[in-house]
């Protein structure tokens, strides 16, 4: 079984466009796709991108007319229209989806435990103002988490001890092997791509290889030194008896420094979660995000990728 893990979408059609277009590129079949939330917010197409998510999580036939004529209008040639869309209708009704805490917030149901940014906010207010009653309808049915049980997998978006409390795990040092209740934990939040290894005994480590090693706790500076490697990808070797808490950056809005759809594979047959980066046109998403008046700041961070 293959799973492609898409995280942190944020309105971002080309980004999430891109995914589907590099696994196609590539050769690269997945049976199913976990979304560990923040399909909206930031981006200036929250209702073309819940179009897709809609499609891949429930199917409804009627989604493909409107999934194919968001492509068309995409800055693509006719043959790649075709492979996404045909990648995209092949991933019906095949993925497991959670809310995130933007998804939440756009429907009126805020975080009580932290407030968001000021262009996070008023990104969000924007996305409220837009947003279909089909795509709240939507987000209003996402849980918080989600267990796949027949593959040790959580969905959470940010810890499973407070899911709703939208924590960010920056360190190894965030969470435990008893604050982990599934041998696999797929989160998002942070925007940055990561994967932490944790056992009863002993806890090494692999990070992502974007985050400063100064910024870690101090207490793990020697182990994560060693684990990091400056590499724009990286592959997580899974050992059954282990906790592992997993993180696949940002498709939408990446901020590890490579503004490139941030993606990870699992591939429970080789026990290897890989991480990938796909390509698009960010200065399209720049404009796109300048013409809908929402904050430059925005804009700015997609073309840098920070």
């Amino acid at each position: 079984m293959k799973f492609l893990i898409i995280s942190d979408i944020h309105s971002n059609l080309e980004a999430l466009v891109s995914v589907f277009s590099d696994l196609h590129g590539n050769n690269e079949t997945v049976d199913r796709i976990l979304i560990p939330g923040d399909i909206v917010g930031y981006g200036p197409n929250p209702n073309e991108c819940c179009a897709i998510v809609r499609f891949l999580k429930n199917g409804k036939s009627y989604l493909k007319k409107e999934i194919q004529a968001l492509i068309q209008e995409l800055d693509l040639g006719e043959v790649d229209k075709k492979n996404i869309l045909d990648y995209i209708f092949s991933m019906s009704k095949k993925a497991y989806v959670i809310a995130g805490n933007h998804d939440k917030q756009v429907i009126g149901q805020p975080s009580l435990c932290s407030i968001m940014a000021a262009s996070a906010g008023n990104a969000a207010k924007w996305t409220t103002k837009v947003l279909q009653k089909a795509n709240v309808r939507f987000l209003e049915s996402l849980w918080y988490r989600k267990k796949i049980r027949k593959f040790g997998i959580e969905l959470v978006h940010s810890t499973p001890v407070y899911p709703q409390g939208y924590q960010y795990v920056k360190n190894a040092a965030t969470l435990s092997y008893d604050l982990l209740y599934s041998s696999i934990t797929i989160s998002g939040h942070t925007h940055t791509p990561s994967a932490y290894l944790y056992t009863k005994q002993k806890r090494n480590i692999t990070a992502s290889v974007f985050i400063p090693t100064d910024q870690f706790d101090n207490r793990l500076m020697l182990v994560e030194r060693e684990s990091m490697q400056r590499l724009e990808t990286f592959d997580v070797s899974l050992t059954p008896g282990q906790r592992y808490y997993i993180n696949p950056g940002s498709v939408g809005q990446p901020r590890d420094g490579t503004p490139k759809a941030s993606y990870m594979i699992y591939d429970t047959l080789a026990k290897k979660v890989s991480l990938k980066k796909a390509a698009y046109n960010t200065e399209i998403v720049k404009k796109k995000i300048l013409k809908a008046t929402l904050p430059f700041d925005l804009a700015e961070r997609i073309v840098k990728g920070v």
